[in-house]
């Protein structure tokens, strides 16, 4: 922008004469950002009633189209503390008598109290636990827990919680508590006890050894003991054996790449710190030396040599190993992990490593570590067959225990066979047991037992399916004294349904026709900034909304979309021989034709003008609900295939929506770039405008100082 000379020479008001002439140029621009303005607002009115359209259709007609949505039961107990009934769609009206026999438990199991707390070994609470085997058994699966010198209380929890248990020690109450996580005889869960051979632990901690299970990680210790578990009857040889033996030697291969790289990285740390630690360590001497000295080199009052070289091997420390950290991010010092895990290192290799390298990696001491060359899954499957022939090998494994290895932990060995009976150390669940540590409680798991109409069912929970029947048990019936509950059709539900859907329709196309059938707004457009300025708050906003009301007045759209709604409504159903309508039925406009089609049930309660007349829907739910039926899914189906039509997509509209939407963005953006191009011009003009006056400014100025010299020259 030019400098402006602003009526200088001239004496006129040239920035209101630019404005002026900018006023009557920006009403061309105005024109375009007014019709943007009314059709963003367009768009706002048609997403809102957008979202009430695929709400209705949603919610209300995708439902109503279908006949389950007509085949809603109620039921009716005549013991509402002993039972409660759902009845789906299809269950089969009629009265049923009920004898509740049992209510599905769950099974639980509480120890009797023992002097330890979670964090106790198994062997310290009772020595003989010493390589005894533990079978959990839930539903068909069986895990088997192995008990070894270092094993705890908390590692048994943990463990029959991996079976799929509950289980917890409490500290307080001294009791270990174990239940199913699901009620029913299918759920039930035995725990059983058995010795381990000596050939079976040998074997198993050579194995174990050779192939790095200690520093396996968890994941991996579950599969390497499936593995084994595998091997204890496959034989050797067979396709089990060798899965089994290709599994140990890939995660033996896994762990031992996985601690060479470990070691090869804490290895590269240590000589990367060592080099640089004196470094650091001189930097941290310079920068803390003002804080703890004075300038000719005494200690600062409450300041000790102590805690100055405390405080710069804290420094020098963090500071060398913030470098460690970058570097081990720079491409050479990968390669020389890699090599170094490849290699591996010896003693010597990290004899000159400084102490403070030494102490921060290694402790008291660096440590050697092997490395990678030579090894793979190959060599190491080589390696390891003997291990695990020899495993696979052995016959004997379990011994038979003369009693249950459990009584030290409060508990018992506990069995539950296929059809739910339970024995307790061999014998029974009761007092005549005495073998079941004293204190030790077992509540059996058991299935629900009903007799309905003369025949026995059994479920697993407390809620008994059947025939479209939920029935949930909540307490037992006396012997020969069942309850009853009927199944009728719902047809209160049915007709409530119906009533809510007709009120959702009908609040839709009321917003239409008011849409539809607004006052004109001709005349009225958006307001500009400077028309804002001049109104009131109020009356801007009764400018606005009269223009917003009128936004969708005789919308072609819009009457499409209500007249193809209001005609699937008035269509009619061929059904048993008959032709049927919604007014068959009672369902029908109002005579105030002002309504614009709105549907009314004669006969309704609620329903001010029409309730004095028959309720035909209500009775023929009632005496002929198929035809009911019949009807309004064939009309609501009709409903839902015109909705679907107006909204599915096409080049000007999106999926799910009833208005041109893709074109009406489109429109915007165009008047957008209009309004840029537009602006674009008018400050071109603008510009114009000043250095044309500018250009006349100077002129005058020239003229005037021609004429003060000439006056000048005659004065003289």
């Amino acid at each position: 922008m030019g400098i402006r000379m602003s009526g200088l020479s001239s004496g006129m008001d040239t920035e209101a004469i630019v404005k002026e002439l900018m006023s009557a140029q920006s009403m061309k621009k105005n024109k375009v950002v007014k019709a943007k303005t009314k059709l963003e607002w367009t768009q706002t009115k048609w997403s809102e009633l957008n979202t009430k359209l695929t709400g209705l259709y949603n919610n209300f007609v995708s439902k109503m189209q279908l006949s389950t949505a007509y085949k809603t039961k109620k039921t009716t107990v005549s013991d509402a503390t002993k039972a409660s009934v759902a009845a789906k769609t299809s269950a089969a009206n009629g009265n049923y008598s009920m004898e509740i026999k049992n209510v599905a438990t769950s099974q639980y199991l509480t120890g009797a109290k023992i002097n330890a707390t979670a964090s106790d070994k198994l062997t310290d609470i009772d020595s003989s636990l010493l390589n005894k085997e533990i079978s959990i058994t839930v539903g068909a699966k069986t895990t088997k827990f192995a008990v070894t010198a270092d094993t705890t209380l908390k590692d048994f929890t943990s463990a029959l919680q991996s079976a799929g248990l509950n289980a917890s020690f409490d500290d307080a109450q001294k009791r270990l508590f174990i239940s199913s996580k699901e009620s029913g005889l299918e759920n039930a869960f035995s725990i059983t006890t058995s010795g381990i051979t000596d050939a079976e632990v040998n074997g198993r901690k050579a194995l174990r050894d050779a192939a790095g299970y200690s520093s396996m990680t968890s994941s991996n210790k579950k599969l390497f003991d499936s593995a084994m578990e595998k091997l204890q009857t496959s034989g050797v040889g067979t396709d089990d054996y060798n899965s089994a033996l290709n599994t140990i030697a890939k995660l033996s291969y896994e762990t031992k790449k996985t601690s060479a790289e470990n070691a090869a990285t804490t290895y590269v740390k240590a000589k990367i710190y060592s080099e640089k630690y004196s470094e650091y360590e001189e930097k941290a001497k310079e920068k803390l030396k003002d804080t703890y000295f004075e300038e000719d080199g005494s200690l600062k009052p409450g300041k000790t040599q102590e805690a100055y070289d405390a405080a710069v091997a804290k420094q020098a420390d963090a500071d060398t190993t913030s470098y460690v950290g970058t570097q081990l991010k720079e491409s050479d010092v990968k390669l020389q992990i890699d090599e170094a895990a490849f290699s591996g290192k010896t003693e010597a290799d990290m004899a000159d490593f400084s102490e403070e390298a030494v102490k921060k990696y290694y402790g008291e001491t660096v440590t050697a570590f092997t490395g990678m060359d030579g090894v793979d899954e190959e060599s190491e499957k080589n390696r390891l067959t003997s291990y695990v022939q020899d495993y696979a090998s052995i016959s004997d494994r379990d011994e038979v225990l003369a009693g249950s290895a459990l009584s030290g932990l409060g508990m018992a060995d506990i069995a539950v066979d296929a059809d739910g009976n339970v024995t307790v150390n061999g014998g029974a669940n009761d007092s005549s047991n005495s073998t079941i540590p004293k204190g030790m409680a077992l509540i059996e798991a058991s299935d629900s037992k009903i007799i309905l109409n003369g025949a026995e069912l059994t479920s697993s929970s407390a809620v008994v399916s059947a025939n479209g029947l939920d029935i949930t048990l909540t307490g037992l019936t006396k012997t020969d004294e069942p309850i009853t509950f009927s199944v009728t059709n719902d047809t209160e539900s049915v007709y409530n349904s119906i009533k809510s859907f007709l009120k959702e329709y009908n609040s839709v196309m009321k917003e239409m026709n008011t849409l539809y059938n607004a006052d004109s707004a001709k005349g009225y457009e958006p307001l500009t900034s400077e028309e804002k300025e001049a109104m009131s708050d109020d009356d801007v906003k009764l400018w606005e909304d009269k223009i917003k009301k009128s936004l969708l007045r005789s919308d072609s759209t819009l009457s499409s979309i209500m007249s193809s709604m209001r005609s699937a409504m008035m269509s009619t159903v061929e059904y048993d021989g008959k032709t049927y309508a919604l007014s068959s039925f009672g369902i029908m406009t109002s005579t105030d034709y002002t309504e614009g089609g709105l549907l009314h049930i004669y006969g309704d309660a609620d329903d001010s003008v029409y309730s004095a007349k028959d309720d035909k829907l209500k009775k023929a739910l009632d005496e002929d609900p198929d035809a009911v039926i019949a009807t309004l899914t064939g009309v609501f189906g009709k409903l839902r295939e015109t909705m679907s039509q107006k909204m599915s997509a096409t080049k000007y509209s999106s999926s799910l929506t009833f208005y041109n939407d893709i074109k009406m963005k489109s429109d915007v953006k165009s008047y957008e770039d209009e309004i840029e191009d537009w602006e674009d011009r008018l400050a071109e003009m603008e510009d114009s405008y000043y250095s044309k006056f500018t250009a006349m400014e100077t002129a005058l100025a020239k003229l005037q100082s021609q004429q003060s010299s000439m006056s000048s020259l005659f004065s003289s």
